[in-house]
């Protein structure tokens, strides 16, 4: 397959991902369930998962360690999703979902990551440079775990950019900030996470949930979108969960519903619009049809247990 088709996920924070599902589920009850699964996760990992789902050819970059690295690596290659790692000395987390088909709910619970040793940002680096090479598109996702520096997200971005790759930022705070100057193609955090990065005062005075706004919270919101684009070119997409898409070609906004679906797991949905859209530009599609196929993927994937996967 061409290189300028195969696209490079990459996330310095790997998971094993526990799903336990339950017909009902209560607080302070003991709950019991025969419906447990464990699946390699992290949203690099989902990213590569769909887009490989898709017909793609993804490539993932994270590390590993601990006695759960072999694991992990089985549950990959069991998923054909080709990864390439370092070692980290660090142990690879655990988070837990916890789904109720009473509620239709989604409840995560999130073990925070181990620092890596000394020594493997460099090694990342090193690695990152020869598989860049090898890509059209390159993604990174989520947050690092500690013992890389603040620098590293936009090092990866300037040197995929200035080579002329397509680049797909779903990532936020500091590590987004120090990555505009890059000037990636787009930037895909969800709403909250974006207002977070840029309008951390108006959130916080904001009483609205995770991906809710107020009419004052996204009207500020299309502003910043708006001098991303006006000053370095960066188009934004934001996920809003059940509120669909919001984006900004530089042209005009574009704003899709939500798929009218019967979720039963929420989590990886924002990773499953990542690989649609990445999977789009891939083939050389247009925008529109990035954020129509990037929309379907995240509604597949919330009809499933697996996260981050459509099929």
């Amino acid at each position: 397959m061409h290189q300028g088709s195969r696209c490079l996920a990459v996330c310095l924070n790997p998971v094993m991902q526990r799903t336990l599902r339950f017909t009902r589920w209560r607080e302070n009850e003991v709950n019991r369930t025969s419906r447990s699964y464990i699946h390699a996760s992290g949203k690099g990992v989902n990213v590569a998962r769909v887009f490989t789902q898709l017909g793609g050819d993804a490539l993932h970059l994270t590390h590993a360690g601990g006695q759960m690295r072999e694991r992990f690596l089985e549950l990959l290659q069991e998923d054909n999703v080709p990864v390439r790692w370092v070692d980290s000395g660090s142990e690879i987390r655990t988070c837990t979902t916890v789904l109720s088909d009473e509620n239709r709910s989604s409840t995560e619970l999130v073990e925070e990551a181990e620092a890596v040793s000394a020594g493997t940002e460099d090694k990342i680096r090193e690695l990152f440079t020869e598989l860049i090479g090898q890509c059209g598109v390159l993604t990174i996702s989520g947050t690092k775990s500690p013992g890389y520096s603040d620098g590293l997200f936009a090092w990866m971005t300037k040197t995929a950019a200035d080579a002329g790759k397509t680049v797909i930022l779903d990532i936020r705070g500091k590590d987004l900030e120090l990555s505009l100057n890059a000037k990636p193609l787009i930037i895909k955090p969800n709403f909250t996470e974006f207002c977070a990065t840029f309008l951390p005062q108006e959130l916080a005075l904001s009483d609205t949930g995770e991906h809710a706004h107020s009419p004052e919270l996204l009207k500020k919101a299309q502003a910043v979108m708006e001098e991303l684009f006006r000053s370095r070119g960066i188009i934004t997409v934001l996920t809003r969960g059940s509120r669909g898409v919001l984006a900004f070609d530089g042209k005009a906004f574009h704003e899709l519903p939500a798929r009218e679906i019967r979720p039963l797991n929420t989590i990886g949905c924002g990773d499953a619009f990542t690989a649609g859209l990445a999977f789009v530009y891939s083939r050389g599609g247009t925008f529109a049809e990035a954020l129509e196929q990037g929309t379907s993927c995240a509604a597949a994937n919330a009809t499933l247990v697996k996260p981050g996967a459509i099929r």
